[in-house]
């Protein structure tokens, strides 16, 4: 076997190991957003995509007074332009954004300084360096991966206010990686807490988590824990109704499996070629990421939780 084999086999079963971690870190930043939309996660996505297309990034005072047109945030988020209308409405009149001109939108000024917006992305950043760790300590190695190109510059009062906002870009670049099968966002959602809590007694065991790190090596059922719709349901704070419904979907096209303890994503769509390009996607903004907390002076290698 060549040493270019050998260095793409170890690449792939690096990026499988990342899947499973990062995953939990979707997961949080979906219910973290669903709470803040009351369970309407588009809605929160559009608020999403406001901030990051209308936060300073620079001196000049065109940077800092940032503005974006409606249809533009239902283009970049890959919702129906009425949808993405009604509910700038609704974020208009809740306070949680700004209309300047007939149809172009901004975040509130005051949002970078409020309190309750610092205390989020401190502790956002906390869970991040959690991830960090916790992926050092399996054995993955950040020196072999980062050298992409960065997501976005970031100009904000704090670190951690910059942090949230390169997760912030991140969320919003997963939106690409979304499987074109699935019907919606929510229906994504769901699948990822299937697939990534199936996979939570293989990510507590650092052999389990090498050993199934290659595709290939699909591991047993026996490994995999089912999970019920309750749990998803808290996983992601949606309502069990809504969950309920959307698994029954996927149950019938032969994406999830139903078994006497929960659900299970299935295997055999977990092989898929558009399964694996979700998850390529996945992964490499999640290495922009990292690259661009290295420009901000992290160094994943000795980030530390506390």
């Amino acid at each position: 076997m060549s040493e270019a084999t050998v260095d793409s086999e170890q690449m792939h079963a690096q990026s499988r190991v990342i899947s499973r971690c990062i995953g939990h870190l979707t997961l949080d930043e979906i219910a973290r957003l669903n709470a803040r939309g009351d369970g309407d996660y588009v809605r929160s996505l559009i608020e999403l995509s406001i901030i990051q297309a209308t936060r300073p990034v620079g001196d000049d005072p065109d940077e800092v007074n940032r503005l974006i047109s409606v249809r533009a945030v239902a283009a970049s988020i890959d919702v129906p332009y009425e949808t993405c209308r009604r509910k700038v409405r609704d974020l208009e009149a809740a306070g949680r954004c700004v209309r300047v001109g007939a149809n172009r939108v901004a975040m509130p000024a005051d949002l970078l300084d409020a309190p309750a917006y610092q205390a989020d992305c401190d502790d956002r950043w906390r869970s991040l360096r959690g991830y960090l760790v916790e992926l050092r300590d399996i054995g993955f190695d950040f020196r072999q991966f980062g050298r992409v190109s960065p997501q976005v510059k970031v100009k904000a009062p704090s670190l951690s206010q910059s942090v949230a906002a390169l997760i912030d870009d991140y969320m919003l670049r997963l939106i690409e990686a979304r499987p074109k099968a699935s019907d919606s966002a929510t229906d994504t959602n769901i699948l990822i807490a299937v697939m990534t809590m199936n996979g939570e007694l293989i990510r507590r065991d650092r052999d389990l988590t090498w050993t199934y790190a290659a595709t290939e090596t699909a591991p047993p059922d026996h490994l995999r824990m089912p999970v019920t719709i309750a749990t998803i349901a808290r996983r992601l704070n949606m309502s069990e109704d809504v969950v309920g419904r959307r698994l029954g979907q996927y149950v019938r096209r032969g994406w999830i499996q139903r078994v006497r303890k929960g659900y299970l994503y299935a295997m055999g769509q977990q092989q898929s070629a558009e399964f694996r390009h979700a998850q390529h996607l996945t992964i490499q903004r999640f290495f922009q990421l990292v690259q661009a907390l290295r420009q901000l002076g992290v160094d994943p290698v000795t980030v530390k939780v506390g």
